[in-house]
């Protein structure tokens, strides 16, 4: 008789790693793909993506000011996983050579989320920016609105500066095509600041060392004359 184990009768390895905390602003690709594998859609969840997917899509065709989503829930709901997965899904990104898109629609297992998505990435290309704001410094300083970080985060998505004056700069110089050579000589600064730093810090360790030997030798020469 075949003796069956517990752990058989699992659908996923039950030894595999399960991150602990779901962080939205996760950049490794291997684990974002865990995680999307791992996400549970219920009907009810899976009811909340279709309407703001389908929102999503007849937006140009049916412009309004509706602009914003409000996601409330207890602690540990998943507020933030879904959140995190709307952005992924309408972004289609890449993950290890699979679509973001493709692997969310499958992983609702609702034909009409599937075909949505499909519609959004051919017809609606998008950029997300996804960002936990209670992280940010802006907010936890109380120097900046949630408009300045999330334009902020925007502009630094895009490859500008995370300054927004500098970031603005850059903007009108590329504008006139001479962002390429401010970003070169930017860059050529900064290598020699670099090496100046790196000066002073030899510099530095040397003094260091002096002082050391000097210290020595006054102490040796203390302790020769009180001898």
């Amino acid at each position: 008789m075949t003796v069956q184990t517990i752990a058989s009768l699992f659908a996923n390895d039950i030894d595999r790693r399960i991150e602990e905390v779901i962080k939205v602003d996760q950049v490794d690709e291997q684990i974002v793909r865990s995680e999307l594998n791992e996400y549970v859609v219920t009907d009810s969840i899976c009811r909340h993506y279709a309407d703001i997917l389908e929102r999503y899509r007849e937006t140009p065709n049916k412009p309004h000011e509706g602009i914003g989503i409000w996601v409330s829930g207890f602690f540990g709901s998943g507020k933030s996983s879904f959140a995190k997965y709307l952005g992924l899904a309408l972004e289609d990104r890449s993950l290890l050579g699979e679509s973001s898109a493709e692997l969310f629609g499958q992983r609702t297992g609702d034909p009409k989320v599937q075909v949505i998505l499909k519609n959004i990435a051919e017809q609606i290309p998008t950029h997300s920016i996804i960002f936990d704001v209670s992280t940010d410094r802006g907010i936890r300083s109380g120097n900046q609105s949630i408009t300045e970080i999330m334009y902020r985060l925007f502009l630094k998505s895009l490859g500008y500066a995370s300054d927004l004056d500098l970031a603005e700069l850059e903007i009108t110089l590329e504008e006139g095509g001479q962002l390429p050579a401010f970003q070169e000589q930017r860059a050529r600064e900064e290598r020699l600041e670099e090496e100046r730093l790196r000066e002073m810090q030899e510099e530095w360790k040397k003094q260091f060392e002096y002082w050391k030997q000097d210290g020595r030798r006054q102490t040796e020469e203390v302790y020769i004359q009180t001898e």
